[in-house]
């Protein structure tokens, strides 16, 4: 809830729940609409022909009903006939649903049609992967260690008046307030149909900086003065201040954020929703201490939560809240009483009114969310407790359990978990976000003025959010703090159905409850099941020796070395924290000794914040790009021994021997043929070892300089970039090496690997193992010497021809004969040498002038980033190991 009123107030009735169903169809049809926008007028002209007809008839029921009886008395009197009647206010009142229904998709369309044309301009569009002359005023804050912001386009080299909404992707590390506008070169790329943003602004050198002006110019500096002020603080309750106080949450490291997404408390790292209320509320109950009237204090109220939302920057929460307070206000000045359904729906009609693609932001959906379950659940679910724990406490139970209740179905998209302790978390800690957000207020404000008292106030303010960061942390670190949940649609219709049912039990009566709960237990144990038993299965399958494993990253390298029994190796983390968390989950992998960072592309490097916490040292290459140094001090602030290495760079991991052969020393190379190649060599204690040479994402120019000096026969090679087309085959026939490793994910857009890469690797009798299709890779050597794959699912394609031997057996899943490759995938195989003889069918497809464009761009920089097609991570996913459902299968 959004003002201080009591649950009770706007505790929902029946009739209140009638503009609730239309609402919600009208915000699907954004969903669907601001990806196809082009289907906008018909949708409209639609919906607008269905209201119509709808009111002809009831145009005519009212007539017919007004026209008389049903029957004849024994005077001969024209009487009601009272089945009639109810039958026609039924038939009414169904109309009347289908008519808002039918009013509130005509908005929403006639808005998605309106807006569309304003998103993408032409003047965008023909710019589209040109670089331009880019003028764009930014709406959030740009901090130095913002890899991006969100602006508006002004102007496209000399075309002005737009106003388009974008991402900002900044060339170098830039300090820029909300409000400021930039001027600089920049390449621009159309975003995924319904993001949030129209498209992607990547700039160029240093932009030219106009700062704000007005409020966002005064905010600006009340902020940095807070920021000063708090900057001294222990942290992390010093970075949680200046995030309930005012948004920031730039200093937030990542060990908390990760503790604080375990326990669903990351709405505590930022400004939220329930912000506008503490404001709201004490602003009006120091208008009534101090007697003022009703009117004024509406007034003064709706004019500091104006200033508010100004200072902490909006976004959807925030709007979302900062609206439907004003409404409620506004109800509360009429006199008349509040019902919090239909308010609620109002707001959410009218904010997708005026930005339909609201609709797929997720911030948007677990505010709206969270306070309908508040509205809907907790007062009924607070009645039901107080018979046992009294109506406060009750009360205080009932909130965060309701809101975690109707949030949940989101939640798992954005990270499919069940956080144990979200409820007990969240009951500790929310009455210490008040106090937080308020004191932190009063220090802000004071800060511009008078630092010393603001430092003191700051102090206060510390003590509570230090208190949320340490139960974070205490509860994250708790056994089972979080328990994986199905992803995709199965994982969103299992926390649907679970949430429904708890949600039944809570409305139904006494009789009916019960059966609720056991469905609601029955739904979970099926979700947690789904997730867990396959899980174990193929965890117990896997070779306690292994030697080297390519982790299932998505689009991504990751890839764990080690002599069979010792010290671990990880070359490169890709770019999916949960799946590389996931795999060294899956391996057993809870320290890394050597990082080995090839280059600084974020398919590469993206995911090293999850990580940092177990690394002892790492190896990086040249450093060229601001986001290069992000990733480097991240590293140094975890305490660990960063190294720039080059081809003189050697040394031992256990019985393991290794040198990096690439790049040469003082070599200028960058991007891509800059990447580290690490060679492992058996030591001579190590006959179990498996040896291997790791390409990074080396080009074919680099192959072939490579050549003469890789003069060794590895067991495995890991395949360069991801098995694209820019490959030297000499270089593959040459190193033969009888396993290839593929880390590749299976919705990326460049067609990789391609069918060049595939037939390089069959010419020099390497099989090729595909992260993509067979999910992590393992190889060991058995005790016979030969090599061994187990992989943790199984191709879709047959192709057993290579894999020549017997299969000892290791585990449930092995059996001591042939294994093809369409067996269960937690199978052992053994690899003979020889040619491969595979049939690789994948081409370059729809995506080769794709494939030659990222080449020709040495990929993207790390820092970007293009909001991934398909079912990729969002932003707020947490860290505990959850994986996507075809991650999921039994072997």
């Amino acid at each position: 809830m959004d003002v201080r009123t009591s649950v009770g107030d706007l505790r929902p009735r029946a009739a209140e729940l009638r503009l609730a169903g239309p609402v919600l169809l009208a915000w699907v049809e954004a969903v669907l609409l601001v990806g196809v926008p082009s289907a906008a007028w018909w949708c409209a002209a639609s919906t607008g022909a269905v209201g119509l007809v709808v009111v002809l008839v009831l145009v005519v029921l009212t007539r017919s009903g007004r026209q008389g009886g049903s029957g004849i008395d024994d005077e001969g009197a024209v009487v009601p006939d009272p089945s009639t009647d109810h039958h026609r206010a039924v038939a009414r009142g169904v109309l009347g649903v289908v008519l808002v229904t039918a009013g509130c998709c005509a908005l929403v369309a006639v808005a998605v049609a309106a807006g569309a044309p304003e998103r993408s301009p032409e003047a965008l569009v023909d710019r589209t992967d040109r670089t331009v002359s880019v003028e764009v005023v930014l709406t959030r804050d740009l901090a130095d260690a913002d890899r991006s912001t969100t602006g508006t386009v002004r102007a496209l080299d000399a075309v002005g008046g737009l106003d388009v909404p974008v991402r900002v992707v900044p060339g170098e590390r830039l300090r820029a307030a909300a409000g400021s506008t930039l001027r600089a070169r920049g390449t621009v790329q159309l975003d995924d149909d319904g993001s949030p943003t129209a498209a992607v602004v990547f700039l160029r050198g240093h932009p030219s900086v106009v700062p704000p002006t007005g409020p966002l110019a005064a905010t600006d500096r009340v902020r940095q003065a807070f920021v000063a002020v708090t900057d001294g603080l222990p942290e992390p309750g010093g970075a949680l201040l200046r995030g309930l106080a005012i948004g920031d949450r730039s200093g937030l490291d990542p060990a908390t954020e990760a503790a604080m997404e375990t326990t669903a408390l990351t709405h505590l790292t930022a400004v939220s929703g329930s912000n506008c209320a503490v404001v709201v509320a004490l602003v009006v109950a120091g208008c009534r201490a101090i007697g003022l009237p009703r009117v004024v204090r509406v007034v003064v109220a709706v004019g500091f939560l104006a200033a508010f939302v100004v200072l902490v920057r909006p976004d959807p929460s925030i709007v979302r809240a900062a609206v439907m307070a004003v409404v409620v206000l506004a109800v509360r000045l009429s006199g008349r009483p509040l019902r919090g359904v239909p308010l609620l729906a109002l707001t959410v009609l009218g904010m997708l009114v005026v930005d339909p693609w609201y609709a797929r932001a997720p911030a948007f959906a677990l505010s709206v969310l969270a306070t309908g379950g508040i509205i809907v659940l907790a007062p009924p679910l607070t009645a039901l407790l107080a018979e046992r724990w009294g109506r406060a406490v009750a009360a205080a139970v009932a909130i965060p359990v309701a809101a975690q209740l109707a949030c949940w179905p989101v939640t798992v998209v954005l990270a499919p978990s069940l956080p144990t302790y979200a409820v007990p978390a969240n009951l500790v800690t929310e009455p210490l976000a008040p106090v937080v957000t308020v004191t932190g207020l009063l220090a802000c404000l004071l800060a511009p003025v008078w630092p010393w008292g603001a430092g003191v106030v700051a102090h206060v303010a510390w003590a509570p959010a230090a208190a949320i960061g340490t139960i974070a942390h205490g509860a994250a670190a708790l056994p089972a703090a979080t328990l994986d949940w199905p992803a995709g649609p199965l994982g969103v219709a299992t926390a649907g159905t679970a949430s429904t049912a708890v949600a039944a039990a809570v409305l139904a009566d006494r009789r009916r409850r019960t059966s609720a709960l056991v469905a609601a237990g029955a739904v979970v144990a099926i979700g947690l099941g789904v997730v867990a038993v396959p899980r174990l299965v193929v965890r117990s399958t896997v070779p306690g020796d292994w030697s080297v494993a390519a982790c299932d990253v998505g689009q991504g390298d990751a890839v764990l070395v080690r002599d069979g029994a010792g010290p671990v190796a990880l070359v490169d983390t890709g770019d999916d924290e949960g799946l590389l968390l996931r795999c060294l989950e899956l391996l057993g992998v809870d320290r890394i000794d050597l990082l080995v960072l090839t280059h600084f592309d974020r398919d590469h490097v993206g995911a090293v914040g999850a990580v940092t916490d177990r690394v002892a040292r790492a190896l990086v290459g040249p450093v060229g790009r601001p986001e290069d140094d992000r990733v480097v001090e991240e590293l140094d602030r975890a305490g660990v021994e960063v190294r720039t290495a080059d081809d003189g760079t050697s040394g031992t991991l256990g019985a393991l021997d290794w040198r990096l052969v690439w790049p040469p020393a003082g070599s200028p190379d960058s991007g891509n043929d800059a990447s580290l190649v690490l060679e492992t060599m058996r030591g001579a204690a190590c006959t179990a070892c498996v040896t291997g040479v790791f390409l990074g994402d080396l080009g074919a120019h680099a192959q072939r300089r490579l050549r003469p000096i890789v003069e060794s026969h590895p067991d495995v090679v890991k395949v360069a970039h991801h098995g694209s087309a820019d490959q030297d085959p000499a270089l593959y026939r040459q190193l033969a090496a009888p396993v290839g490793l593929i880390g590749v994910g299976a919705d990326n857009t460049y067609g990789h690997p391609t069918a060049a890469a595939l037939d390089a690797l069959r010419a020099a009798g390497t099989t090729a193992f595909r992260t993509d299709e067979q999910g992590t890779v393992v190889v060991s050597r058995s005790a016979d010497g030969a090599l061994q794959v187990w992989t943790e699912r199984t191709a879709p394609r047959p192709s057993v021809a290579a894999l020549i031997g017997t299969v000892p057996a290791r585990s449930a899943a092995a059996a001591a004969a042939v294994r093809p490759v369409a067996a269960p995938s937690a199978a052992a195989r053994r690899i003979g040498p020889g040619p491969d003889q595979l049939v690789p069918e994948p081409t370059e497809g729809t995506h080769a002038r794709q494939e030659a464009l990222a080449r020709r761009r040495r990929d993207r920089p790390g820092a970007v980033v293009r909001r991934p097609t398909g079912p990729r991570r969002s932003r707020h996913r947490a860290r505990a190991v959850p994986g996507r459902a075809r991650e999921q299968r039994p072997p």
